[in-house]
């Protein structure tokens, strides 16, 4: 490598707040990235946000990729939005529905049902997930029809996990969707926390709408848009460097 390019790559060395649109991948994020950048540079996300989910994505670039699990490890602050009395094979609006329920029911059933979740519980992962069967990542198993659903369903119970939420708080309802901000450790699949929560008062609930806010003390409010990087120079301005980076762990 000539000392020019060197450089060059000492300079994007730092991470990014992306504000990922809906509809993409996080992974799509780094191609994109990557594209503009037009060189051989480590590039890692800390943590994947499902592809209809919006919000912060943190990108570390160079030698700040060495930061990505101790971000993964910061608490993280989401809000969801969901439809009461339905219920899909992904637990979002991508799904396909197994059930709907003919319920009518007010903002204090939900405040109830949040009550009786509790801060700590055993979360039954999504078979629509990462989670490997026999090498095999669960969503591919289903989306490619090697089980059928109900396998899955059986499966993922194998695989639950004691998740913490250190907050919940309503913050709209208007039947039958209703709106939660959360703060959650790392672990809970957060797309399925709003069909946890139905249950509790005997019902489903999937999610149509979830964006992360907030990890740890880096703010969505302070994200770019990923519209606005058509640069290795744009990119640059916007990378914190690894001073700042440490002020946030």
């Amino acid at each position: 490598m000539n000392e020019s390019k060197k450089q060059e790559d000492q300079k994007l060395n730092g991470i990014l707040l992306i504000n990922k649109p809906a509809d993409i991948t996080s992974f799509d994020v780094i191609r994109k990235l990557k594209k503009i950048l037009k060189r051989r540079i480590k590039i890692g996300h800390t943590g994947t946000l499902d592809d209809f989910a919006t919000g912060l994505l943190i990108i570390c670039i160079g030698q700040a990729t060495k930061k990505v699990p101790s971000f993964m490890n910061l608490n993280k602050e989401y809000v969801v939005t969901a439809k009461l009395g339905e219920l899909t094979d992904s637990l979002d609006l991508t799904g396909n529905t197994l059930e709907t329920q003919n319920i009518s029911i007010e903002k204090k059933d939900i405040e109830t049902a949040i009550k009786k979740l509790g801060n700590e519980y055993t979360q039954i992962p999504p078979v629509y997930s990462a989670l490997k069967y026999q090498g095999s990542p669960l969503y591919k198993l289903a989306r490619n029809k090697k089980m059928n659903f109900e396998q899955l369903e059986e499966i993922v119970k194998t695989k639950s996990r004691e998740v913490k939420i250190t907050k919940i708080e309503i913050t709209g309802f208007s039947f039958p969707f209703f709106t939660i901000k959360t703060t959650v450790s790392k672990g809970p699949y957060v797309r399925s926390l709003a069909n946890d929560i139905a249950q509790q008062i005997g019902l489903y609930a999937t999610t149509h709408k979830l964006e992360r806010t907030k990890i740890g003390n880096l703010k969505l409010e302070n994200a770019i848009n990923l519209d606005k990087l058509n640069s290795a120079q744009e990119i640059e301005n916007y990378l914190l460097k690894p001073d700042k980076i440490e002020e946030q762990l």
